[in-house]
């Protein structure tokens, strides 16, 4: 599949062309860092990190007016403006970033769920006949309605291999841009498969079945570091209990008793 022809290409190019150009002028100044931030909350396009950018800069306003509108109201100085304003201004900074920092982990959480999935697709595809790109396309068009931040990815991933990046380079690029080393591990995978002259679709399923039995691992382990943390919670709440229900009748009848012993 050429450059010219690709969907992902075209698609990619109608977004850019079809962003007006005050929008296009924000987003270039955005810095990259913070751009980078964005793009792994799968916030992506000028139009939409644009969008989030204005949206940010509306919650420290918002935030910082409804802040000594509040303090106005309860304590009318003018020593309390500033205080308030501040406050209000970083809980408006604060939020939304803290809501980008959480939508970056459920992405990566999700990607990392449906990677198996994905290669298992890309084995079907490549076991019926289709060539790698053409099976990449595939499987990120049925990734579309379940695995959106997937099929995001590998789109990106395909962009990048159509305008000459190598199937390894992309995808270990796309390792460190989600924080998921299975990227990386699928690329250095291909690369293998390319030198050595093996068949793809069965590395693919070696490949998958490791990851699967990686995370029934991960998930036993965390059952079995639950079961051990449960226990000082257990012990916090029972402890004091039982401790009650022993000694208070113990020392009821010590009571019982030296108080006879007194009247006697």
């Amino acid at each position: 599949m050429s450059a010219a022809n690709s969907p992902t290409l075209s698609v990619a190019t109608a977004s850019v062309s079809s962003a007006p150009a005050l929008v296009l002028t924000v987003a270039t100044r955005i810095p990259a860092k913070y751009r980078r931030q964005l793009t792994d909350a799968g916030i992506v396009g000028p139009q939409a990190q644009t969008n989030f950018l204005v949206l940010h800069a509306l919650a420290v306003t918002v935030g910082a007016l409804a802040a000594v509108w509040f303090v106005l109201g309860t304590h009318p100085s003018i020593a309390t403006w500033f205080p308030a304003l501040t406050m209000g201004a970083l809980a408006g900074w604060w939020l939304p970033r803290s809501w980008l920092e959480w939508k970056q982990t459920q992405r990566r959480i999700e990607i990392v769920s449906d990677f198996p999935v994905m290669l298992d697709l890309l084995q079907i595809s490549l076991q019926g006949g289709m060539g790698l790109p053409a099976a990449w396309d595939v499987v990120a068009f049925n990734l579309s309605g379940t695995g959106d931040a997937m099929a995001q990815e590998m789109r990106r991933v395909a962009f990048e291999v159509n305008f000459g990046t190598t199937w390894s380079q992309s995808l270990s690029t796309a390792s460190e841009r989600t924080g998921v080393p299975d990227f990386r591990s699928l690329g250095s995978l291909l690369q293998q498969t390319e030198r050595f002259g093996t068949e793809l679709s069965q590395a693919i399923q070696v490949l998958s079945d490791s990851l699967r039995n990686e995370e029934i691992e991960s998930i036993e382990e965390r059952a079995h570091r639950a079961s051990v943390l449960m226990l000082v919670p257990i012990g916090v709440l029972l402890l004091p209990s039982t401790l009650l229900l022993i000694l208070v009748p113990m020392f009821t009848m010590l009571l019982e008793t030296l108080q006879d012993a007194n009247n006697s």
